[in-house]
């Protein structure tokens, strides 16, 4: 089983209803879809309950998907529609903005930014306060990109999918995808400018 394709494995999914091939994918799937939907939604609690939903539109839909697309390229695209659908109703309702995420709660998750040592050398515990803030400064910046460029800015620098790629999961132009990209690092690089944070990130 471990040995097949993603998408064998849906079409064992699709004609034979393999619930075993519906879970090889979600565990193969588990940690970078999570990860995606994390960055995405910066709420841990709501990542878990937004990962879930998406698993569950995948078999809901399992029949539509189309063997001639990559099994990654399909579920990336449900994601990102499950995370539009989320911020979207939560705009209607008015709610307070989504709340940072609890490192705490994901420590086991690694969050790397540009500029910044991932790996540290027993790092003393002012560089990893510094680290941590400086990762929560960006995340909350990534954060408050426009919905488009930030999907698009996401998907190339957390889950490092090429611009085609992304092209096929948002549905989008090539071109759109390099403008969106080319815009959000610029909107990004201009909020770091804004808050101070060139020289912490040097």
């Amino acid at each position: 089983m471990t040995s097949c394709t993603d998408e064998q494995l849906m079409t064992s999914l699709v004609e034979q209803g393999d619930l075993n091939a519906f879970e090889e994918l979600l565990n193969r799937y588990e940690k970078p879809l999570f990860n995606y939907i994390l960055k995405y939604i910066s709420d841990f609690q709501m990542a878990q309950d937004l990962f879930q939903e998406t698993f569950y539109r995948i078999y809901k839909n399992r029949k539509s998907f189309n063997p001639a697309l990559q099994f990654s390229t399909w579920a990336y695209r449900i994601a990102t529609n499950v995370c539009i659908d989320e911020l979207r109703k939560k705009r209607r309702e008015l709610e307070v903005p989504l709340e940072e995420n609890n490192l705490a709660h994901e420590s086991s998750l690694q969050f790397t930014e540009r500029g910044v040592n991932p790996n540290p050398i027993n790092p003393s515990l002012e560089e990893r306060l510094i680290k941590k803030d400086i990762e929560e400064k960006i995340k909350a910046l990534v954060k408050s990109l426009p919905e488009k460029l930030r999907s698009v800015f996401i998907l190339s620098e957390y889950q490092d999918l090429s611009c085609r790629e992304i092209a096929q999961i948002l549905e989008i132009p090539l071109g759109t995808v390099k403008s969106r990209l080319h815009n959000g690092f610029k909107q990004l690089v201009d909020l770091i400018k804004k808050k101070g944070l060139i020289d912490e990130l040097q």
